[in-house]
């Protein structure tokens, strides 16, 4: 059992680490009302001071940055996605070739870090990122399909396309 939480920790660490190398620490403390000292304390894992839920939610709203949070769902093998709520409503062309072009994005990345032994982090990050990016696209699919499938609106698409392509009508025809 403790051997499985020597990689987890880790994990939140580096997580810990990018999330300060690549946030503006000042700004963030200063929107969540933390001590900026503070709170690059708790994000290094060499000091006293924790990172709790409420910081954690706080830093994450705060700046848009989901790593820490991605790293503690894959450490329980689950996955996260943000769904962008002002996110517009898109064709499913336009959804599917966006998903291609992450693909695509992620397959260039892993081509060029194929042979490597290690990844950095930073190119580990970028990699992260675009897989996130890709997930919460596909996320708006799903959705976008599900907007498509229910409620009254394929019901009447589905009777006027009846009716156009020439349904017999009682009592007009």
């Amino acid at each position: 059992m403790c051997d499985l939480r020597e990689p987890k920790q880790n994990a939140f660490d580096n997580a810990c680490y990018a999330f300060a190398d690549s946030e503006n620490m000042e700004q963030v403390a200063k929107q969540c009302g933390i001590n900026p000292t503070m709170l690059r304390n708790k994000l290094n894992p060499e000091q006293p001071h924790k990172l709790t839920v409420g910081d954690l939610t706080a830093i994450t709203e705060a700046s848009g940055n989901y790593c820490i949070i991605n790293s503690v769902l894959l450490s329980l093998n689950m996955v996260g996605a943000k769904v962008d709520p002002n996110a517009n409503q898109e064709t499913l062309i336009k959804r599917a070739l966006e998903n291609s072009v992450h693909a695509g994005d992620l397959s260039r990345l892993a081509l060029e870090n194929g042979d490597e032994i290690r990844l950095p982090r930073s190119k580990r990050n970028e990699l992260l990122d675009k897989a996130h990016k890709s997930v919460s696209n596909l996320v708006l699919l799903m959705n976008d399909l599900e907007n498509k499938t229910s409620g009254l609106s394929p019901f009447l698409s589905m009777s006027l396309d009846f009716v156009v392509n020439g349904a017999p009508i009682p009592g007009l025809s």
